[in-house]
């Protein structure tokens, strides 16, 4: 056996290390943004929906509330009459009540399940950036420190050229 290691592709192990490097950056990037999309996913459905009906159930109560004020008032001042055009105020703002309810229950059951849905992912992407962020650079550090060992063993092994011969005679 030899006392020697054949070193003969430290540039493979350069060029690997670099295409690490630039595997990090882009595996992070990515699950960086799938996990912003997930999170800019449930703060639509937790503030902008939910805010956005909880608002729509309060101006259209509101409008119901006036609408039957009206017929309220119509029915006491003319109670003979068949007052159509306030009950169909009426009538129409208690759809749209009942619509903007029925947006709110689709919207609070959505919260739930996308949380229940999106939750486990989630979690499962923590250990792959926690892989990312300090294995994987370790892994690299360490990589560099091989290089540069191994650069230097294949330096000290390289055999120097043997001198030139002089023309000068060696004292006897």
């Amino acid at each position: 056996m030899s006392d020697q290691a054949r070193v003969s592709s430290i540039d493979a192990l350069e060029l690997f290390r670099a295409d690490l490097i630039q595997y990090i950056m882009k595996a992070r990037t990515a699950l960086e943004e799938a996990s912003s999309d997930v999170r800019r996913t449930q703060d639509w459905l937790d503030r902008d929906r939910y805010l956005h009906w909880s608002n729509e159930i309060r101006k259209r109560t509101k409008l119901l509330r006036q609408a039957e004020q009206e017929l309220y008032s119509a029915n006491l001042t003319n109670p003979f009459s068949a007052n159509p055009l306030q009950k169909m105020a009426v009538h129409r703002a208690k759809r749209a009540l009942e619509e903007a309810e029925d947006k709110m229950r689709t919207i609070t059951r959505w919260r739930h399940r996308f949380e229940r849905m999106a939750s486990p992912h989630l979690r499962g992407l923590d250990p792959l950036l926690s892989l990312l962020a300090q294995d994987l650079p370790n892994g690299v550090a360490s990589l560099a420190g091989s290089i540069k060992a191994l650069q230097a063993y294949a330096e000290k092994r390289t055999p120097a050229p043997n001198p030139p011969p002089t023309d000068a005679q060696p004292p006897a």
